[in-house]
C-alpha cells in the first residue's frame, strides 16, 4: 500500500480536526486525539501545521473562504429584499472545507472559541466586504428600518443559524439540510423584514 502524499496527510488531520470540533468542540482537541482520529503520528501535526494552533488556522481560514465564496456567489445574483436576505443566510448553510456532513459556520463558531485575536482579525478581513455589502442592501431595501435595528436584526438571524449542539447534520429523526434551509429562509424573512 502506497504512502499518503503530504497534501493527502494534510487533508486527513484536517478532516480529523474537523469532524472532533463539531462533534465534541475545541476544547476537546488535542495533538494526541487529532492524529488518532486521522490514524496518522502526532508529530505530523507539528510538521505540517506547528502545532493545533496553525492547524485550527487554516481549518479556520478555509472554512471562512467557503463561506465568503457563496456570499459572493449569491450578492452576484441581484439586489433587492429577498435576494439580500439570500446573500446573509444561504452561505451560512456552505458546506464546511473538508466534511460535508457539517457546515462551514459551525466549524467557524467552535474555532473562534479558542482563537486569539489576530485570527479573528484575518476572517474578519475575509467577510467584511461581503457583509458591508449585505447590509447595505438590506438598508436600501428596508428604509423604515433604522441602521442599528438593521444590525441587530441581522446579528439575531446569524446567530439562529448556529443551531444548538450536538450541530452534526447526520442527527436521526430531523429533517433534511434542504427542509431546515427552506424554514430558516422563512424565518430570516420575517426577522429581517419590517413585518
Amino acid at each position: 500500500m502506497a504512502e499518503d502524499t503530504p497534501a493527502q496527510t494534510r487533508a486527513r488531520l484536517l478532516l480529523a480536526a474537523e469532524t472532533l470540533v463539531v462533534g465534541e468542540g475545541v476544547h476537546a482537541l488535542s495533538v494526541r486525539r487529532i492524529a488518532g482520529a486521522a490514524g496518522a503520528n502526532s508529530a505530523l501535526i507539528r510538521y505540517h501545521f506547528g502545532g493545533t494552533d496553525g492547524l485550527l488556522r487554516e481549518l479556520a481560514l478555509r472554512n471562512g473562504a467557503m463561506i465568503a465564496e457563496e456570499r459572493a456567489d449569491w450578492l452576484a445574483r441581484g439586489d433587492g429584499f429577498e435576494a439580500s436576505v439570500d446573500a446573509l443566510i444561504q452561505p451560512l448553510w456552505a458546506q464546511a472545507a473538508m466534511s460535508g456532513d457539517y457546515r462551514a459556520i459551525v466549524v467557524l463558531d467552535e474555532i473562534f472559541s479558542r482563537a486569539v485575536p489576530a485570527l479573528h482579525d484575518e476572517i474578519w478581513a475575509m467577510f467584511a466586504d461581503g457583509v458591508a455589502q449585505v447590509k447595505a442592501r438590506l438598508a436600501a431595501a428596508l428604509p423604515g428600518v433604522d441602521e442599528a435595528t438593521l444590525g441587530w436584526r441581522i446579528r439575531f438571524v446569524t446567530a439562529a443559524a448556529l443551531d444548538v449542539p450536538p450541530r452534526d447534520a447526520r442527527r436521526e429523526g430531523r429533517e433534511s439540510r434542504d427542509e431546515r434551509l427552506m424554514q430558516f429562509r422563512r424565518f430570516a424573512l420575517h426577522a429581517l423584514g419590517d413585518l
